[in-house]
């Protein structure tokens, strides 16, 4: 019953007819039910909550970290600050892309995450860094003073632009998902954490560090499912290429926050998460 389901959702919106897998162009997703519903499961296993996290220790420890420490966290908690809040608001034309509701639905799953991971970067902009502004709005707008301006322009232009283009319908979702999951969750949120999570290894943020890792932890089933969705959509060439492109670039949006040997462990990541799903072996066939 559930694979018939999975069927009987996947249609051309058209002509309302049910496809085959046969008949899916490049870019479309089309599922069985299995995938969406494992992923399902695993969303399930990692549910926490962003209130109940104590960052009393780590605000009273922060002013006694060394200048230069606080400077370098105070820009990768700032960029998550804003980032979080980018990723949020700008996932909904994604599943609506998606002409599946199986996989709209997880799209949801991982939108709900993106807002609790949201909401947690915020208390530590609050409670922690001690950011200006009585609400969130107001805290984000102080947060993209300390955000670095690659993270700036990666999650409130580009991934904003692709957004409206996807709503549109002159974008297909694999590119979507290649900007999404692929560029900005695999590398540049990816490096991000690295950092922090190498930086707090020591204990003096324990709060942070936890929320950090359970963040994470979310961050990897979402790269997960959409590697699955670009398996199953079979991107065009031109797709895997701009994402290449991209991933080469993405993470210095950082800057000097995120150090050398961080970056360049990070940077072939999306090259290799393409070869595994046997995505550039498609490519060097075309």
């Amino acid at each position: 019953m559930a694979d018939r389901q999975a069927w009987d959702l996947a249609f051309d919106p058209g002509t309302g007819r049910r496809l085959a897998p046969d008949e899916v162009q490049s870019g479309r997703v089309l599922p069985s039910s299995r995938w969406p519903s494992f992923f399902s499961r695993v969303v399930a296993r990692l549910q926490w909550d962003a209130q109940a996290i104590d960052l009393v220790p780590d605000a009273r420890a922060w002013p006694e970290l060394a200048d230069e420490r606080r400077k370098r966290l105070t820009t990768l908690l700032a960029g998550f600050r804003v980032a979080e809040d980018a990723v949020a608001e700008e996932l909904t034309p994604f599943g609506e892309a998606a002409n599946n509701s199986l996989v709209a639905w997880v799209l949801f799953l991982q939108r709900r995450d993106e807002h609790r991971h949201a909401l947690f970067f915020d208390r530590i902009a609050a409670e922690v860094l001690g950011l200006d502004g009585a609400t969130p709005a107001e805290r984000r707008d102080a947060a993209r003073q300390h955000a670095p301006a690659g993270v700036l322009e990666l999650f409130e232009e580009r991934l904003p632009a692709l957004s409206v283009e996807l709503a549109a319908g002159r974008t297909g979702l694999d590119a979507g998902i290649g900007l999404y999951h692929m560029v900005l969750e695999g590398i540049v949120l990816s490096a991000g954490q690295c950092a922090l999570l190498g930086d707090l290894e020591d204990g003096a943020l324990p709060g942070v560090r936890e929320g950090v890792e359970r963040v994470e932890l979310d961050e990897r089933w979402h790269i997960g499912f959409g590697l699955r969705c670009l398996i199953d959509a079979q991107p065009s060439p031109e797709v895997i290429d701009d994402v290449l492109a991209e991933a080469e670039d993405a993470a210095a949006a950082w800057g000097d926050a995120v150090p050398d040997d961080v970056r360049e462990s990070i940077v072939p990541m999306c090259r290799r998460r393409l070869s595994v799903a046997k995505l550039l072996d498609t490519r060097a066939a075309s």
